[in-house]
């Protein structure tokens, strides 16, 4: 059983809002380079693997040597795939292959502004508190209990007008921005859910915690890099 994680970065070729997200450029780089680069600087992890249905990511990942660039199958590389499903299959691949991972972490390339630092004092933290699973959470900017919805041509709260509140009587909510997760193997395995038990926060703040699906994403992260991050 190998004790330093294994760090899994999945990047399916096919984007509909964003085709060629994860090798569009960020800052001079592809953005699969910049969570590269990060995982290998926080020496957290045991193996650094990029796996991608698309031989031009994997062969970008293979530049910023990643320790690993597996082409996944196929059934893998579809739409509806969910990132839970393919760590599952390369969890039991390494098993298979004689390598055991007792914990691994997902970083996804769509968070260029995650840094090093982070991951490693996310790491600590899931150790210390002796957590099954740590995900990276951002506050929400607008309370989602104030959602409002169009019914028949009007306007009625989602939730109930009891909800529609001053933001300060609300109980603050969070989204998982995509930064960072940690998870025990055995847990994980068994449970087949990142929302399974003993699940940690790690709060990743406003200003690096940008999820980029859109080019309008990209830009406005690129924005925060030059205007906000340069200052701080």
């Amino acid at each position: 059983m190998i004790d330093k994680p294994l760090c899994i970065i999945p990047a399916r070729g096919g984007s509909k809002r964003f085709p060629g997200k994860n090798i569009a450029l960020f800052a001079g780089k592809p953005l699969i380079a910049h969570a590269i680069e990060t995982a290998l600087e926080s020496e957290v992890f045991d193996t650094v693997l990029v796996t991608s249905d698309d031989e031009e990511t994997l062969d970008i990942a293979r530049k910023y040597r990643a320790n690993l660039a597996l082409k996944r199958p196929d059934e893998l590389a579809a739409d509806e795939i969910q990132i839970k499903t393919v760590c599952k299959y390369l969890l039991e691949y390494f098993t298979q292959n004689g390598k055991s991972y007792k914990e691994f972490a997902v970083i996804l390339t769509t968070n260029p502004l995650r840094s090093a630092d982070d991951i490693r004092k996310a790491y600590k933290l899931f150790k210390n508190k002796d957590a099954n699973y740590l995900l990276s959470l951002a506050a929400f900017s607008h309370p989602p209990q104030r959602a409002v919805k169009i019914s028949n041509g009007y306007v009625k709260p989602f939730l109930g007008v009891e909800y529609m509140k001053r933001t300060q009587m609300l109980e603050p909510l969070y989204r998982h921005d995509g930064s960072i997760i940690f998870a025990k193997t055995e847990a994980f395995l068994k449970e087949g859910e990142f929302y399974g038990t003993r699940v940690v926060p790690f709060i990743i703040p406003s200003e690096r915690s940008v999820d980029i699906d859109t080019p309008l994403d990209l830009a406005w992260a690129e924005f925060i890099l030059e205007n906000v991050l340069c200052e701080l």
